[in-house]
């Protein structure tokens, strides 16, 4: 760590785990719909049957929601380390022009 004591590293790393959540999120939603699904055309006419497509249904919504909102996170974090190097570089580049002697 150097300049502000940001570690951009860290930074991609913690954004890329946060968009590995999001993708297995994603993959066990399809496994719940997948399994509701499959069971479906066995269990109609029961009442279970027409409350798990529901709660189905609305895991669906907020693991979708969810799921966009830690992906969107990891892509800033990493957004943000990149951002944070070219500004560290910026300053680096200036710092020295500004304490030459001339």
């Amino acid at each position: 760590m150097d300049g502000y004591g940001v570690d951009p590293d860290t930074l991609v790393s913690t954004g890329d785990q946060l968009v590995d959540i999001a993708d297995a999120a994603r993959e066990a939603k399809a496994e719940l719909i997948g399994r509701v699904a499959a069971h479906e055309g066995a269990n109609k006419g029961f009442a279970a049957a027409a409350k798990a497509r529901a709660l189905a249904t609305a895991w669906e919504y907020q693991i979708d929601d969810l799921c966009k909102r830690t992906a969107m996170a990891g892509g800033l974090l990493e957004d943000g380390a990149h951002d944070y190097r070219e500004m560290e570089q910026a300053v680096l580049d200036t710092l020295p022009a500004l304490s030459s002697v001339e």
